[in-house]
Formats: structure tokens, C-alpha cells, sequence
């Protein structure tokens, strides 16, 4: 530890020794307006995410969002996940579970102002929870699994919108989203629910049940206990008109790109020829076709339309279960604990490669060195289906070993416990948690050994002329299943008191500051049989890293006059795998006007590289990029593989945030918020632009065989320039009371990204991403406006979600710029009587089909699935019963 840091964190500590008498309180953050109509009226209730003191002002130094209980239930969605990514803030670069082709199938993350969901904390009742075990965007990006947090049990949830490095450390770069759970609650509730999408498929189920016994303040104890099940079957691209038939030549851009033209034949002198058996016949299932409009090579191909093989969103199987209990020890004392317990399964077909295919650019490990090497696509000249005599590069898919459906399944928890306090000076308290995300996948086929697939193909026991006809004995030779492990642990324990340090002439200066430990873990195994140099095309994803952290914190709220306040906050953390970080953040907030409010923040905060970026983690990943050097046709897109390996010695991620804001409120229901925000990072952690290095061509990074043909890309982690973003908040809300008409509330919460700018490769020009697909896509302009009704026993509401398109990095197939996308959901509930309530929920009231978008012709669909997904127009049905 540095002497600088040591001297940070015992100001910190000594900053927390002053202390006053200040009024103890239950509620845990601010409340929306439906949680302000059920809650007593104390004007020192109030803690906001982004500050740890307590204040009577609801319109903090920061952005906050908040969605209440009334808004979640009448919501189109249905998963905690779904509604945080539907904000405005959220504007891409976060993982959803429609998003298959990882290792994280049924799992979803967020990531707010663009900059992936490694830079946006999650709290759930503001401490942190373990991260999935696999981490997303190759291996760079850990994440929270907003799946596997509890949806019934929540009270409202809170979105930060501004960097809160100072107060929570790490990862808090562009925000914190904290879901916050009902406490205090008596009663019964339970209900269900059922959904089908118009267009069939993806049947839903749901059921719930929430239970709360005691009342804090008479019976000294309340206990709630919740109980949730989540179905959904899987959705398939032949259940989808767009996607059933693969062939997408009448749009831009579009080919056969739903097929695969790998599924047999040769490859003589560049030409494709078709392996055919002495009828003229392609193996049973396969296509014979020209490989032409499929991959660009000349000649025909037995050809496989991979539609039924190819998954559009998997299909998921949720059960969680999750307690929190408060006990009033003494008049001052109280003990609170929380156990989280969830279950998470899901399972999809992997379209890229739903069979194993022997084709050129296919590696396995050395189980002697480690390291990857080629594997032949040479067809034996020994073998009898060998026309030629000689050893002949082949193309041919094994359907007989069995498709890769792909199985996730995630077991985690969370247990928390602590004692709070208050006496004549201050507020105080302690708590120690343990987490942990436990993952298995497991891969049922599609996988083969390459030293039995060797010898089969150098005696002829596969019979590839008619796959059938082969022995059972062979097949089970060569047929691989893998299981592919990943833990993920975080255990700790935190102290904090909160009080006022003395009276200035406008009122009590407010502080809080505390101490926190955590431990943090993350392994990711490959499967034994990729270790031990059998399974040929690895999907490798080893992670293996430890880091302890240790933090001190102090924040001050100064009320300068009665109409302007200051925040200054600071937190000094101590990595034990890369040294030590301090954050400041000073607040300020001027009321000069009853009705308007200026606030500004300025901090600075760090990211701390994580587990898998700065340990000695390898990936070895598959997918597409468009190849200007393709011999056969260029700029087509490749599938090659992709290598990416961690670097030990990366620097942590230095940030500068800025926002200036503005709430008006000309009537005590109207409130309308403008916020400027502006985020930049130092010492980026990444990886250079695929596209980029395929462009450069050095040989060095880019693996092409004796063709020419595109085989393998390498990359690292390493800290690059900079990234600079910024951008408009605008939120509205207005509740209207219209008498016998009945009570409306209208809502909108709109985000304007003016830039977002980084180099395309390392070294490079700085560019601007915002309104692009130019890496990640991320569209300019995203919002979502809510309209609700409510009158005696019944409700209503219908939200429009708006995204914007976006321009094409480079122009493909005439197309320049991607569409807008505008989505409609409406919702309408009846109290059918003072317990029973039934309500009905449409999504995509239009039916409103992704945007086409020519630089996504890959195997799934021709639009960008980290934004859109097929679902169509959905139905949901259900019904409540409170007690």
C-alpha cells in the first residue's frame, strides 16, 4: 500500500469519528411516487442511491430513475431484466438472453450510457452481489445476472445515472442500478400468469407468491418470504417467417445466409464439388445447390438450411426464492438478514454450428503445451470415398454425432446479516454477506474426438455416402459431450455511521462514512476434453483470478445557504492485485426558485480491470467478420476463429464525470428534469478492432491457410487511449387527477447521446460511435413515454419504447442507414374485487419486426439481436390475489 493511499484512508476513517444525534429510519432509497402515497410522511426518511445521508430532498445532486412497484407490475415485462433494459439510459453495449452465441445462455446484464455492463454497478438493497461466472463479450465484460435477482419481492427499482466511484468503488463508472425489495410488508399475495406469442412459440408461464408476517413497530419483528417460477419455451428460426426459409436475397446485403454450403463437398483448385454418392445423391438432409449464393465460391455443394437447427432465444427456466427479516432487538437495535437463493436454466441450439463440420481453419489444444494447433481437413487418399487418389481438403457436416444444444445452468445466492443502530450522536451499521454464482454448461453433441474422427476417416468406418449405415460402436468413438464449470465468489463485510457534525447557519452539515472489505473469485474452467486435446473447434474460456479489496469512504452534505448545498465525498480503495485508487466527487445543488432546481457533480472514479482481463485467462471464440482479402469473394464475411488472451499487467481505468442538470416543477404533479452528462475514460481496457486487424493483414495476428482463405485472429487485453462520451437526459413526469374521468399519470424519459468517441484500433483516430453500429451498435436517440389510466376498479397504461436507427461504420449492399424502431406495449387490469385482480398485458401491440440491418446477414438473423429479437406481438394474461 502506498503512503499516499494509507494517508486517504485514515482521513477517511477519522472523518467518520464526528457525530450528533440524528433520527434513525427503516427506508432504504428514494421512492417513486406510488411508494411516497404508502409511506409515512418523515422528512429525514430519504436515502437516494449515490449517497449514503440521509436528506428530506428526493431531488438529490445526482439523476436518479425511479420505477415503482405500480409501474413494474403494469408493465409489459415480465422480467427484471427485460424492464431495466428498456430505460433510456440503456442505450447498447449490454448483453441480453437472446444474445446465444457466448456462454451465457438465459442470462442478461445492463450497461448504461453505452459503455457495456462492466462499468454499471448492481445493488440489490444497496450492497453488491456476486457476477455471473462466465463473463460476456469474449471474457472481458463480468456482469451481474439481473436473471437471477428477484422480481416479486421488489419494491421499485432505482437507476443512477451519473458516476458514483466515490461512493461505491469500482464498476459504478456510468452508474449504478439498485433494486430495492419491499420491508415492513404484511399480507399475502400469489398469482400467475401465462403468454404465448401471436405469431406461436415461446409459451411463458409464471406463478408467485409473497408472504409478510409482523409488524416492526408493534410486533418488534417482520419476516417476508417470496417464492417465484419462470417458464418459457425456446424459440427457433423455423418458427419465424423472416428467418424460416434462411434465404434473405430479396433484402440488402442478403443471401442465403440461413444456410450452410459446408454440408459436403470438395474443395478442388478453389471451386466447390459436391460429395455425392454413386446415385448423384447428397448425403439425407442436405441440398444439392449451387454454393454460389451461399458463400461466394463457385460451383455446386450438398447444402443445409439451418433454420430448425438455430436458436432465436432460448428457452429459460427460472425458481427463486428469497427471505429478508428485521427484528428489533432494542429500542435502538435492530438485527436484518436476507437470504437469496435462484435457479437459472437455459438452453438453445447453437446456430453457428449446430453439427460438427471438418472444414478448414479447425483447431484443437496440445494437452502437451498448451497451446492450439490445426487440425487437417485433408480426406485421407486411403479413404473409399475418395474420388481423387490423393489427400483432398473436404467440407462435411456429421449430423450423426448429434446437434449442439447447448445447456446453461446457473445456481446462486446470496446471505446477508447485520445489526443497525442509532443513540444520541449518530447511525449506524454493520454487515457481512457472502455471494457466490455457480455455472455448468453442458453441450449434449455436435462435438467430435479428433483422434478417433482421424483414424475413422483413414479406414473408411464412417460411411459419409449414407451416415446411417455406420456403427453405433463409431459414432460413440467420435461423439463428444462436454460439461464446462465456472464459479464466481464474493464474500465481504462493511460499517458505516451516519450523523450531523454540527449546525451552520443554514442548517446541520449531514455526513456518513464507513469501512469495507471484500473478497472477490472467478474460475472458469475448460471442459476435460478440450484440456486433453480431443475435442476438435475448442470454445475455450479459462479464467482463474482472486483480488482482495479493502475501502474507506467519507461523504459530507454542506448547506451553504437555505438554498444551496454541497456534497464532497471520497473513497480510497486497495486492490491486492493492481495497487490503489482514489475517488472525489463534489455535488452541488441551488435552489434559487421554488419551482427550479440547478445541480452539478464532478468525480473521479476508476474501473478496476477485472478478473478475467488481468489474470492469465485465454479465450478461443467463434464468429464472423467481413474479410477484404477473401479470395473468393471479397469482403464477404468469415467465420474464423478468434483467440484473446488476458494481460497481468493492465492499469486500472481512470474516469472523469461531469453532469449539470435542471428540474422544473411548475405544479406540485409536474416535474420536468433536464441533465447534461459527460464521461471520459483513460487507459481504456480492450482488445484492438477485429475488423481492423483482418484489415491490416499482418501476419503476425492474422492466420490465413495456403488460399489465402481466413483461419484464425489473434488479440490481447491491453490499455488503449481513451473513450469519451456525453449526451441529453430528459425526463417528464405529470399526475393528473380528472375527477370522474379518473386519475392519469404521463411520463417520459428520453436520452440524446451527442458522442461517444474512441479509436477503431489501437493507436488510431479517435471516432465517433454514437449513432453507429461502428463496434457495438449504439443509436443516438432512445426513449420511453408511458401513458396510465386508472379509475375505480380498473387500470390501464400503454408505453411507447422509441431506439432510433443508425448509420452503417461502411456502407453494405446500398444500405447507409439502419431504421428506427418504435414498440408499443399496452397493459389493463380489473379489480374484480377488494383480493382478486386479473390483468392483460400485449407486447408489440403493432407487431413491429426489428429493423433490417445488412452488416448482421449472419446464421440467425438479419437484424442486430443485442437490440431486437423476434418475439412479434406477445400475449399475457394473469391475475393477483392479495390478502
Amino acid at each position: 500500500m502506498t503512503r499516499a493511499t494509507h494517508a486517504a484512508l485514515a482521513a477517511l476513517i477519522m472523518a467518520s469519528t464526528p457525530c450528533l444525534a440524528f433520527a434513525a429510519s427503516d427506508t432504504p432509497a428514494s421512492p417513486s411516487p406510488e411508494d411516497i402515497q404508502q409511506q409515512p410522511t418523515s422528512v429525514s426518511d430519504v436515502v437516494v442511491t449515490g449517497s449514503n445521508i440521509r436528506s428530506a430532498n428526493t431531488e438529490g445532486f445526482n439523476p436518479v430513475q425511479v420505477l415503482g412497484r405500480e409501474e413494474i407490475q403494469s408493465s409489459g415485462k415480465s422480467t427484471t431484466s427485460d424492464l431495466l433494459r428498456s430505460i433510456s439510459a440503456n442505450t447498447g453495449n449490454g448483453s441480453n438472453e437472446t444474445q446465444n452465441s457466448g456462454w451465457s445462455s438465459g442470462a442478461a446484464g445492463i450497461g448504461l450510457r453505452g459503455l457495456s455492463q462492466k462499468n454499471t454497478l448492481v445493488l440489490l438493497n444497496g450492497r453488491r452481489v456476486a457476477n455471473y461466472g462466465f463473463p460476456g463479450g469474449g471474457l472481458s465484460d463480468t456482469f451481474v445476472n439481473l436473471n437471477a435477482l428477484p422480481m416479486v419481492a421488489v419494491q421499485r427499482l432505482e437507476v443512477l445515472k451519473d458516476g458514483a466511484s466515490a461512493v461505491y468503488g469500482s464498476d459504478a463508472v456510468a452508474g449504478v442500478t439498485n433494486i430495492i425489495t419491499r420491508q415492513n410488508f404484511e399480507g399475502l399475495e400469489f398469482g400467475a400468469s401465462y403468454g404465448v406469442a401471436d405469431q406461436g412459440g415461446l409459451e411463458t408461464s409464471t406463478a408467485k407468491l409473497v408472504a409478510g408476517y409482523g409488524n416492526l413497530e408493534d410486533d418488534g419483528f417482520n419476516m417476508l418470504v417470496s417464492l417465484e417460477g419462470y417458464t418459457r419455451e425456446r424459440l427457433d428460426q423455423n418458427e419465424r417467417d423472416l428467418t424460416a426459409s434462411g434465404i434473405y436475397t430479396d433484402l440488402p446485403g442478403g443471401r442465403w445466409n440461413g444456410w450452410s454450403a459446408k454440408g459436403a463437398r470438395f474443395l478442388v483448385d478453389g471451386r466447390s464439388v459436391p460429395f455425392l454418392n454413386p446415385n448423384g445423391q447428397c448425403p439425407e438432409g442436405m441440398l444439392l445447390t449451387s454454393s454460389t449464393p451461399i458463400d461466394g465460391l463457385q460451383g455446386d455443394t450438398c447444402a443445409i438450411n439451418l433454420a430448425e437447427h438455430t436458436t432465436l432465444i432460448p428457452s429459460t427456466d427460472r425458481y427463486q426464492g428469497y427471505v429478508y427479516g428485521t427484528a428489533r432487538l432494542t429500542p435502538n437495535i435492530e438485527a436484518f438478514g436476507e437470504v437469496l437463493y435462484s435457479y437459472v436454466e437455459g438452453a438453445s441450439l447453437f446456430g453457428s454450428s449446430p453439427f460438427f463440420t471438418l472444414e478448414g481453419g479447425r483447431f484443437a489444444l496440445n494437452a502437451t503445451t498448451g497451446l492450439a494447433e490445426p487440425v487437417s481437413n485433408l480426406l485421407p487418399a486411403t479413404n473409399p470415398y475418395n474420388p481423387y487418389g490423393v489427400a483432398t481438403p473436404i467440407e462435411y457436416t456429421f449430423f450423426d454425432l448429434g446437434r449442439t444444444l447447448k445447456t446453461n445452468k446457473s445456481t446462486s445466492y446470496r446471505a446477508l446479516a447485520g445489526l443497525r443502530g442509532t443513540n444520541e450522536h449518530f447511525d449506524w451499521e454493520f454487515a457481512a454477506f457472502a455471494s457466490a454464482s455457480r455455472e455448468r454448461e453442458t453441450v449434449s453433441g455436435g462435438f467430435a474426438n479428433r483422434w478417433t474422427l482421424a483414424d475413422a476417416l483413414a479406414d473408411g468406418s464412417l460411411n459419409l455416402h449414407n451416415p446411417s449405415a455406420t456403427s453405433q460402436a463409431v459414432l460413440d468413438s467420435i461423439r463428444l459431450a462436454t460439461l464446462r464449470p465456472a464459479d464466481s465468489k464474493l464474500y465481504g463485510a462493511d460499517f458505516k455511521i451516519t450523523g450531523e457534525l454540527f449546525n451552520l447557519p443554514a442548517g446541520p452539515v449531514g455526513y456518513a462514512a464507513g469501512v469495507e472489505f471484500r473478497h472477490e473469485s472467478l474460475v472458469s474452467r475448460n471442459p476435460k476434453e478440450i484440456d486433453a486435446g480431443l475435442q476438435v473447434r475448442p470454445a475455450i474460456a479459462a479464467v482463474d483470478g482472486e483480488r482482495d479489496v479493502l475501502a474507506a469512504y467519507a461523504e459530507f452534505n454542506i448547506p451553504v445557504t437555505s438554498t444551496f448545498d454541497v456534497q464532497i465525498a471520497g473513497r480510497a480503495d486497495e486492490y491486492s492485485d493492481f495497487g490503489s485508487a482514489f475517488s472525489p466527487k463534489v455535488g452541488l445543488r441551488w435552489k434559487p426558485f421554488e419551482k427550479f432546481l440547478f445541480r452539478a457533480s464532478a468525480s473521479k472514479g476508476f474501473r478496476a480491470p477485472s478478473l478475467s482481463e488481468n489474470s492469465a485467462s485465454t479465450m478461443i471464440s467463434y464468429g464472423t467478420v467481413l474479410d477484404p482479402y477473401d479470395p473468393d469473394l471479397p469482403n464477404s464475411r468469415q467465420s474464423p476463429t478468434f483467440f484473446t488472451v488476458g494481460n497481468t499487467d493492465l492499469e486500472p481505468e481512470e474516469t472523469k464525470s461531469i453532469n449539470l442538470g435542471l428540474v422544473f416543477t411548475p405544479a406540485r404533479n409536474t416535474a420536468l428534469s433536464f441533465d447534461w452528462y459527460n464521461i471520459k475514460l483513460d487507459n481504456l481496457v480492450g482488445t484492438n478492432n477485429i475488423a481492423t486487424v483482418v484489415q491490416a493483414n499482418d501476419p503476425a495476428d492474422v492466420i490465413r491457410d495456403g488460399r489465402g482463405k481466413l483461419q484464425a485472429v489473434y488479440n490481447r487485453y491491453q490499455n488503449l487511449t481513451s473513450l469519451e462520451t456525453s449526451g441529453i437526459d430528459i425526463d417528464f413526469n405529470h399526475r393528473w387527477d380528472a375527477g370522474d374521468a379518473g386519475f392519469f399519470v404521463f411520463s417520459s424519459a428520453y436520452t440524446h447521446v451527442l458522442k461517444y468517441e474512441r479509436p477503431n484500433t489501437v493507436g488510431g483516430p479517435i471516432l465517433n460511435y454514437a449513432g453507429t453500429n461502428r463496434g457495438a451498435t449504439l443509436p443516438a436517440h432512445k426513449a420511453t413515454s408511458r401513458v396510465a389510466w386508472s379509475r375505480k376498479a380498473f387500470d390501464a397504461n400503454l408505453t411507447w419504447y422509441y431506439t432510433s436507427g443508425y448509420d452503417q461504420a461502411t456502407v453494405v449492399a446500398g444500405q447507409a442507414h439502419v431504421d428506427s424502431y418504435h414498440q408499443f406495449d399496452a397493459y389493463l387490469g380489473w379489480a374484480a374485487t377488494q383480493s382478486v385482480r386479473l390483468y392483460a398485458k400485449v407486447e408489440n401491440l403493432l407487431d413491429e419486426a426489428p429493423p433490417h440491418d445488412a452488416s448482421f446477414p449472419g446464421v440467425r438473423a438479419p437484424y442486430d439481436f443485442g437490440q431486437y429479437d423476434l418475439r412479434g406481438r406477445y400475449f399475457r394474461v394473469g391475475f393477483d390475489v392479495a390478502f
